[in-house]
């Protein structure tokens, strides 16, 4: 799923041609290495988000500082752009030598056969399973026990909420741990209903979230968007249809959501949230540095997406990367990736608060408060990566969403049921997924 490391204005409005940044400098690492004819001391590095400002800019100018290995920086295209340049790389013959995989495509992208596999670089590096949260360490496993890729940490959905608008509206503030006493989805609905006033703002935002499909379908007592062997479109067996129908009637039947054909412009619902318009919203953790930059006027926090019937997990994004077999630095690209996913880089990215390391001991550092910064409940970030759910995966998953999600556009319009439509479409969904 993609979603930036650092989700600032910026990304939105960056233009989707290639870019290409040096990371430049010197230090001891590299002059004593720079006549080192064993190894290559550079590595280029994909990925769909600009470099300037964000959280991996200061990570990869440490990256050379310690090992002398400069990081030529290529920013592809963004958003959905980015799918086919990742296609087009890999069946290149001059890849870069890592790259940034959209997660919920990696199992298509490993079984073209086109990226290394990681498992003894990690056996080697004695990176081990219990130094690591199952749901990161475990995510880019593949059914034949290759590692394709690595994940760097999660981005777990929370829900942001407005702390000035719930005081006006004398609505009690959500759990400040993970927890749904006193937070189910009726709860969450009578809270949106207390904060939404007419023509002036919204109690809450959830439909423009993607992962909704896949959470509040397993809250619900269902397997989310794919069986767990990725074979089957759980997401319209009934758990699903529920959810998907409870998420579209926070516009259609409660009135607390705006308008599917208003928040499915980009970027739509965490400008209105930033601006005070909407008073809770679903999205990736990676929002707080958004949020700290544009929510002026007003205190926030972040509280657990609610519970349903069965559970209350959230999903998460994992941030992850691979090296192409055709790489021509692939020794560099796995001593950068190595370098990101333990704790000198790890450290770094839980400190800037970009997304909850993998690595636990570096994890910690997320969840610490920022003097003077929301959310105060930082924590309850850290401990929304150990209630993570990993949904099944499939190969041909940019062609199922290519069916699905248009026909439910006029379930988020109010102008048919998710009862309905997601029986409809399931027979072309698994004809797809099956190919």
């Amino acid at each position: 799923m993609s979603i930036a490391i650092g989700t600032r204005t910026r990304v939105l409005a960056a233009a989707a041609a290639a870019t290409l940044i040096a990371l430049a400098g010197c230090s001891k690492a590299e002059s004593q290495s720079a006549g080192n004819a064993s190894g290559p001391q550079k590595v280029v590095l994909m990925n769909w988000e600009a470099l300037q400002g964000s959280p991996l800019e200061p990570v990869l100018k440490q990256f050379t500082a310690d090992t002398g290995i400069q990081v030529e920086y290529q920013f592809a295209a963004s958003g959905s752009d980015y799918w086919p340049k990742t296609r087009t790389v890999l069946g290149s013959n001059n890849p870069p030598d890592i790259m940034r995989i959209d997660d919920d495509f990696l199992p298509y992208y490993a079984s073209t056969g086109k990226l290394q596999d990681l498992k003894d670089d990690i056996s080697s590096a004695g990176m081990k399973s219990g130094d690591y949260y199952d749901s990161v360490y475990n995510s880019t496993v593949q059914a034949d026990g290759s590692i394709p890729a690595w994940s760097l940490g999660i981005q777990p959905r929370v829900i942001f909420y407005n702390k000035k608008m719930f005081k006006e509206a004398g609505v009690p503030t959500p759990p400040t741990t993970w927890s749904g006493k006193g937070w189910t989805w009726d709860d969450f609905v009578k809270a949106a209903q207390k904060l939404t006033i007419k023509d002036k703002r919204w109690g809450a935002d959830v439909v423009d979230d993607s992962a909704f499909e896949t959470l509040y379908s397993v809250n619900n007592g269902g397997e989310g968007r794919w069986t767990k062997d990725g074979k089957g479109f759980a997401l319209a067996d009934p758990p699903g249809q529920e959810a998907v129908q409870w998420v579209a009637d926070l516009t259609c039947k409660y009135g607390v959501q705006p308008a599917w054909s208003e928040l499915s412009q980009t970027g739509k619902g965490a400008e209105m949230f930033a601006a005070g318009q909407i008073g809770m919203i679903e999205r990736a953790s990676s929002f707080v540095d958004y949020f700290r930059t544009n929510a002026k006027g007003f205190d926030w926090d972040v509280a657990p997406v609610p519970a349903g019937s069965a559970d209350q997990i959230t999903q998460g994004n994992q941030l992850v990367f691979a090296i192409p077999k055709a790489a021509a630095n692939k020794d560099a690209a796995w001593k950068l990736l190595q370098y990101l996913t333990t704790a000198k880089g790890a450290d770094q990215f839980a400190k800037a608060g970009a997304f909850v390391p993998g690595l636990k001991s570096s994890a910690q550092l997320a969840g610490k408060p920022v003097a003077g910064k929301p959310p105060a409940s930082a924590s309850l970030i850290l401990g929304a990566a150990d209630h993570s759910f990993r949904s099944g995966r499939v190969e041909n998953i940019e062609d199922a969403i290519g069916i699905y999600r248009p026909a439910l556009d006029p379930v988020k319009n109010c102008q048919a049921k998710a009862s309905d439509v997601l029986p409809k479409v399931k027979p072309d969904v698994l004809s797809t997924i099956d190919q």
